[in-house]
């Protein structure tokens, strides 16, 4: 009878526990060669804002912004980084038929995860996507996920 009081708080514990470590998406770090090609792609095409940059300066980097605040830092590198469809950042809108105009205008080709050139995909889920790829080579998908 003296353990049943550890068997009804049990839950709790272990919900307290989890409840300690929700992370939160801070950046993300990205080494590529074409540092000023690559902030410049990040601030015309997808609408990204340039801001200060508090690390050091070695190796050379760029810090950008969504408007939800979340960053992406650019780090120059000649270190090679696998640029496979797999290996990708995500980014969702409401307006996906309008982030396509934008490409068109600006010459700048999408594709299907299967290698279709400007088609709009639409996942088993219905989600409409389309992946494009930044000077680097790096993938970035574009959704209409909630």
């Amino acid at each position: 009878m003296k353990a049943l009081p550890v068997f009804l708080f049990l839950p709790l514990i272990l919900l307290s526990q989890q409840e300690c470590f929700k992370l939160t998406f801070n950046h993300q770090a990205l080494p590529l060669i074409k540092l000023q090609e690559t902030g410049d792609f990040g601030i015309k095409i997808l609408g990204f804002e340039e801001i200060e940059m508090t690390a050091n300066q070695y190796p050379l980097k760029r810090w950008l912004k969504n408007h939800e605040g979340k960053q992406q830092h650019l780090i120059n590198s000649d270190a090679s980084v696998p640029n496979t469809i797999i290996n990708h950042m995500a980014f969702s809108t409401k307006k996906l038929k309008s982030v396509v105009e934008h490409l068109r205008k600006n010459i700048i080709d999408y594709w299907t995860d299967e290698g279709k050139k400007n088609i709009v995909r639409i996942r088993k889920d219905g989600v409409r996507q389309i992946k494009i790829q930044d000077p680097e080579g790096h993938w970035i998908e574009i959704n209409e996920a909630n």
